[in-house]
């Protein structure tokens, strides 16, 4: 039987956020929206939340998610080279994920 190993460690955690819009996403580059780039630009105040893509900014809201989320990362298991342990793999969580920003609005045009 195979078993899988989940650590967590609340040091090396990071802040994420989900995002949700409603529509959808589109760009001029060849390679599409995979890789880093940079998408928009947020701004945070309170529960609301503006996101600007290009000319286009979208009001929203942050909202907190009834079940947190976690962000795993998985690699093999180093503790199993021993040979007492039957881990197959291991998963590190990176993140838990525990509000989201909503946009819900039609975007306005920035000139």
């Amino acid at each position: 039987m195979s078993q899988i190993r989940i650590v967590y460690s609340k040091d090396g955690l990071r802040e994420f956020r989900l995002l949700e819009a409603q529509g959808s996403l589109e760009t001029d580059s060849d390679g599409g929206l995979c890789g880093q780039q940079e998408l928009a630009e947020i701004e945070r105040q309170g529960d609301k939340a503006v996101m600007q893509i290009g000319v286009h900014r979208v009001h929203g809201s942050v909202v907190k998610l009834k079940k947190p989320l976690a962000v795993l990362r998985r690699r093999p298991d180093s503790s199993s080279a021993g040979g007492d342990r039957d881990c197959d793999v291991q998963y590190d969580i990176e993140a838990v994920i525990t509000e989201k920003m909503l946009f819900k609005a039609r975007p306005d045009v920035v000139l």
